[in-house]
């Protein structure tokens, strides 16, 4: 995949959550390739938590701009946690997710079986990496040498 270039957009603060009485955070943006845009991301995590409920993360991949629908859009969904042995993502059922319901933007929700071992599977993880290295919004989700 060529470079991909992260384009923040909105941001969310709400709460407090049910299970631990913080705040969450909901930021999302357009990623961008020489293309064009390829994708939307939305990344929702609990503040100061990020240990103990990790982070999810839905990407909405496809064709953007003129002539197109959300019928040309996927939505596919990542767990993100971070334990002692560092960072890690896991594709999720994506109909769960807050996200599926954006029938404007998605037109369809992949089951995690629907991504593992197909293409889109790459271009999720290389598009979560490039949010994670460009997107400063994201940083508390990065673990800190020696904790």
């Amino acid at each position: 995949m060529s470079r991909l270039d992260i384009e923040p957009t909105g941001s969310n603060d709400f709460g407090p959550c049910p299970c631990c009485g913080n705040n969450s955070r909901r930021v999302c943006g357009f990623v961008d390739a020489r293309k064009g845009v390829v994708a939307a991301y939305f990344v929702h995590w609990t503040l100061t938590r990020v240990r103990d409920h990790g982070a999810n993360f839905d990407l909405i991949i496809g064709r953007w701009g003129e002539g197109s629908s959300a019928r040309d859009r996927v939505l596919v969904s990542l767990a993100y946690r971070v334990d002692e042995t560092g960072p890690s993502f896991m594709v999720i059922d994506a109909a769960d997710r807050p996200a599926a319901g954006e029938t404007d933007l998605v037109g369809r929700a992949l089951a995690r079986s629907e991504v593992i071992g197909q293409a889109i599977a790459q271009q999720a993880f290389d598009i979560v990496d490039a949010i994670l290295e460009q997107d400063a919004r994201v940083a508390e989700l990065l673990p800190t040498p020696g904790i």
